[in-house]
């Protein structure tokens, strides 16, 4: 009866802690998310039938690994820390070119590239513009133009070239090299700002330039950090200004 017992208060409390940390915990999982899943499964399970553990250290536990977690994952919210401990995307694929120092730095091999490809229905690397190994250990791919489902070669329309949006500004933070790649200034970076009436990057949530010369800018929302991390947005409200 003990055993039923530690099993039932066990389980409610592990929902109950999975539920604190959010659905970040299961979309796009990165490694540390694994980590405390394993975690908080095995510590539950073993807890459950040992019973020379009191329930209340049991409880206390796993209540400490979720605080772990939630400090390391609201740490990530820094773009340098984001980084070190969640790691950055790297790229396998570029303009159907096999990136193979980055296939070595991840321990993968041809087949497995390949497989991955095939899996997400592309055949022929020559038809891939970027692959990128994303953080979560996804792959994302994103198909030269000619050759996407419906591709304009089919009805002999030319296309144009067609790369990937370059961030300028991320959290409010500057990407000055990518600035000084595009032959363009903080000059330049603060009018296009005042055109859409802000005043500085600490303002702008996201900031893209895309290659046709577009620029998509996302409007920083004003966050309560404790209320964002219990309920997110909460009722549906007008989004932050976003233009192009």
């Amino acid at each position: 009866m003990e055993v039923v017992t530690r099993a039932i208060i066990v389980y409610l409390w592990s929902i109950l802690i999975l539920r604190l940390l959010g659905k970040g915990l299961t979309f796009q999982q990165k490694p540390y998310d694994f980590v405390v899943m394993m975690l908080i499964g095995s510590a539950s399970a073993a807890l459950i039938v040992n019973r020379d553990v009191p329930l209340l250290n049991a409880l206390a536990a796993l209540a400490v690994l979720g605080l772990m977690h939630s400090i390391l994952s609201l740490s990530t919210l820094n773009n340098y820390l984001k980084t070190i401990i969640g790691g950055q995307p790297d790229l396998l694929i570029r303009n159907g070119r096999i990136v193979k120092a980055n296939l070595i730095k991840n321990q993968i091999n041809l087949n497995q590239l390949q497989a991955a490809l095939r899996i997400k229905g592309y055949r022929r690397i020559h038809d891939i513009e970027f692959a990128t190994l994303e953080a979560n250990g996804q792959l994302s791919v994103i198909p030269k133009s000619q050759a996407r489902p419906i591709t304009p070669t089919d009805v002999k329309l030319a296309t144009s070239y067609e790369g990937i949006p370059t961030p300028l500004i991320m959290d409010g933070k500057v990407f000055h090299e990518n600035l000084k790649a595009l032959g363009l200034d903080h000059i330049w970076l603060e009018n296009e700002l005042i055109k859409r009436d802000l005043s500085k990057p600490q303002d702008v949530l996201l900031a893209l330039l895309d290659t046709d010369g577009s620029l998509y800018i996302a409007e920083q929302p004003p966050i309560n950090v404790i209320k964002s991390f219990f309920i997110g947005e909460g009722k549906d409200k007008p989004s932050a200004k976003n233009s192009s």
